[in-house]
């Protein structure tokens, strides 16, 4: 709560006098609601402890930023931490169900995703009206298919019952978030802290991982799986690990060597873009992995069909810009060979039911 102060103490911060008024208020009011909420014991006062110490954080990266108060930052991002640790510690008893608090947090995940989808892929030349930073329309309708990714994951995601079914796709949203978040932070310089989109998407990258990795965290206990659901294959548990095991390693190119990276890539990327890329490609590798040492239909199918969004989705955004590939590299065959292969995969893993999936009787014999 004393946090809300900072906006009105850092002049330095960008913004008008009304609009770090406006913060400070943004900041205070779910800050009040969440003292009411623990000291009632309500069951959402937790959630709303996240939601503040997220506002908190975006404001101390954008002090850190501009350079305004370094010590007091640092005072401030270990009381944050401190306080999230506090969260994490609170007993949260597990439920085999799925929460309307947790389909509330997919709601906001699939909004705010999907309007990234539509701009990146419908109107990529405006790509800078959804994001605070501003690229060419290959790259926006490549977002595009990643957003669009994300939107599918979320929806069904809110469609499901049991906790089992979502269980992959929250550690995905937790890892997706969570590394384009540090992404970010890594790169203060980059973003124009006078405007909206800045601010909106750093909230959005330090609360989203922040609550999905919680929810992720109080569930763990719960390991049980759908007994009605058909067991996965062997075919479809060896495509996910060769999956997994590709995305991974193109994922962590991207992010700890992105200049070599760069130069590889298929067409034109910056340094910052291409560990932006590496976000998304982790949560691709990482769930598919572990989707793969699952053992039913019901917790995979989300996984195969956000996947499959993806790879339609890059693979239709490459064919309407194939000019900007060069037919002669190995990159460019390799790009295109490939999103095609996993998208006829995953297509055929969708629409024919005894490729993925094992009968009951010999599955639980």
């Amino acid at each position: 709560l004393l946090g809300s102060l900072n906006p009105l103490l850092r002049h330095d911060l960008s913004g008008s006098a009304t609009g770090l008024q406006v913060l400070a208020v943004a900041l205070a009011v779910p800050a009040l609601l969440a003292i009411a909420g623990l000291w009632r014991g309500r069951s959402w006062a937790l959630w709303a402890v996240l939601v503040v110490l997220s506002l908190q954080t975006t404001i101390e990266l954008a002090a850190l930023a501009e350079h305004v108060e370094r010590a007091l930052t640092a005072i401030n991002l270990i009381l944050i931490t401190v306080t999230a640790l506090m969260v994490f510690r609170a007993t949260i008893t597990p439920s085999p169900n799925l929460s309307d608090y947790q389909r509330a947090l997919f709601a906001v995940v699939a909004l705010f995703a999907g309007t990234v989808a539509f701009w990146g892929l419908y109107l990529p030349k405006d790509i800078a009206r959804a994001l605070p930073l501003s690229v060419p329309p290959l790259h926006a309708r490549f977002l595009g298919a990643m957003y669009l990714s994300g939107t599918v994951f979320m929806v069904i995601g809110i469609a499901a019952r049991r906790w089992s079914e979502v269980r992959v796709m929250t550690l995905m949203l937790a890892i997706w978030t969570g590394m384009l978040g540090a992404v970010s932070a890594l790169h203060l310089e980059a973003f124009d802290w006078s405007r909206l989109a800045t601010w909106l998407w750093f909230f959005a990258y330090i609360d989203f991982p922040l609550i999905a990795l919680w929810i992720a965290w109080t569930q763990r206990a719960e390991t049980h799986s759908d007994a009605n659901s058909p067991a996965i294959s062997d075919l479809l548990r060896t495509y996910l690990n060769v999956q997994g095991a590709t995305a991974l390693a193109l994922a962590l190119c991207l992010l700890f060597a992105p200049g070599f990276m760069s130069r590889m890539w298929p067409w034109a990327i910056k340094v910052l873009l291409a560990q932006i890329y590496g976000a998304p490609f982790l949560s691709y590798g990482l769930g598919s992995l572990y989707a793969a040492r699952l053992r039913t239909w019901s917790e995979v199918r989300i996984v195969i069909f956000g996947t499959l969004a993806f790879t339609v989705g890059v693979l239709l955004a490459s064919m309407l810009h194939a000019n900007l590939f060069d037919a002669r590299t190995p990159s460019a065959w390799l790009w295109f060979g490939s999103f095609a292969v996993a998208s006829a995969a995953l297509l055929l893993f969708t629409v024919i039911p005894v490729l993925c999936r094992t009968p009951r009787s010999s599955a639980y014999s």
